[in-house]
Order: structure tokens, then C-alpha cells, then sequence
């Protein structure tokens, strides 16, 4: 899949693709939002220059491992000024076929002691390709009734009952990767299991 494949199927997301030179050559309205700019001002813009002197080598030095590997990912807590207000960005940057794909949301914490448990984590992932219970039901091989509770369980743990915010707020916590399709949860790094996302306050 190339990155320009990953463009078409996630619009409405704050993404950008990046060439080979960490050059913006597709920028999503949501990507732009992040630095109070439309979409067309990026276009061409050095991805490195975009959060300042203060991260532009650590960014270069990050983009450079990557187009080294030719694969992989990461993720950085970024600055970034607009006027005189500092907003924490949480930006994932993934090496795709033909250059990157890089993310941008505001850094946001879930409340201490957020934890998802691998059953629920397959939830999550599911409701966020948009699959309907039934769906989800014959997906793990559980009755329609007990998908409608393990979803609404997922959704309580987020402090929501529709499924749209929860989703927003999965993305804004970095629970779920807005940079890949279909959706899939984050590892946390302190956690023993890929499939189980656990983060302190």
C-alpha cells in the first residue's frame, strides 16, 4: 500500500503524505488545522521546519532512521506555537511505500490509570472501521446482545455513550493509530502484551 493508497482512505484525518525529502505533498484540512493553515499553504513545506528550531534535528534525525530501515514507525510529543499560544502536538510518522505518513493531534491524557484490556481493544478497533454489532458479534464469534454490551462497556471506559466521541477521544489519547487502516490500537511500551493498551495519568 502506498502512502498516497493511505491518503484516500483516511480523509477527514489529520494526515499528511510525505516524499522522500520530507517534502508535504498531501496535506488532509485536519493536518492543516493543527497549524492554523489551509491545506494548499503546506503543500511543499519541509515537515522537519513545521515545529520549529527547537525539533527540527531530532525530527530530521527520526525521518532519516526511517527512510534508513525503509519501514517502521514513531512517535514524538511536539511544540508547537501558534502566536503566543503552545499547544502540545502528538505526531506519528509511519514509512510507507513512496515516502511517509505523518499525523498531527493535539496531545491529549486519558485519566489516570486508563487501561484496555486485548478483548477490549478488538472492540475498539472494530467499532472504528465502522462495523455494526452484528458484525462485531459474528467477527468474534459472540451473540449480537453481548457485542451491544462489550461496545457500550468500551465506550463507558472513555466517559461516552456515543460511539463517535469515543473515537475521537481513542485518537486524541493516542489509544488508537490515526496513521494506519484498519484501525489498531497502540501498544503501550510499558506493557508486556502488543494488545493491550495501558497508560497511567
Amino acid at each position: 500500500m502506498t502512502g498516497q493508497d493511505l491518503m484516500a482512505g483516511m480523509h477527514g484525518r489529520n494526515i499528511a503524505f510525505l516524499d522522500s525529502a520530507f517534502q508535504l505533498r498531501e496535506v488532509s484540512a485536519g493536518f492543516a488545522k493543527q497549524f492554523d493553515c489551509r491545506a494548499a499553504d503546506l503543500v511543499g513545506t519541509d515537515f522537519t521546519c513545521l515545529f520549529g528550531p527547537d525539533h527540527e534535528m531530532v525530527l530530521l534525525g527520526l525521518c532519516l532512521s526511517l527512510q534508513r530501515t525503509g519501514d517502521g514507525v514513531f512517535r514524538e510529543h511536539l511544540v508547537v506555537r501558534r502566536g503566543r499560544v503552545r499547544q502540545v502536538l502528538g505526531v506519528v510518522v509511519r514509512a510507507v511505500q513512496g515516502g511517509f505518513v505523518a499525523s498531527a493531534h493535539p496531545s491529549a491524557r486519558p485519566h489516570a490509570g486508563f487501561t484496555l484490556s486485548a478483548a477490549n481493544a478488538r472492540i475498539l478497533e472494530r467499532v472504528a472501521e465502522g462495523r455494526t454489532a452484528d458484525q462485531i458479534a459474528a467477527d468474534l464469534d459472540i451473540g449480537e446482545q453481548s457485542a451491544r454490551n462489550r461496545i457500550a462497556a468500551v465506550l463507558a471506559q472513555f466517559g461516552e455513550t456515543s460511539q463517535s466521541s469515543a473515537l475521537s477521544k481513542a485518537y486524541a489519547w493516542g489509544v488508537l493509530d490515526p496513521s494506519v487502516w484498519p484501525p489498531r490500537v497502540v501498544a503501550a511500551r510499558s506493557c508486556p502484551s502488543p494488545s493491550v493498551w495501558t497508560k497511567a495519568g
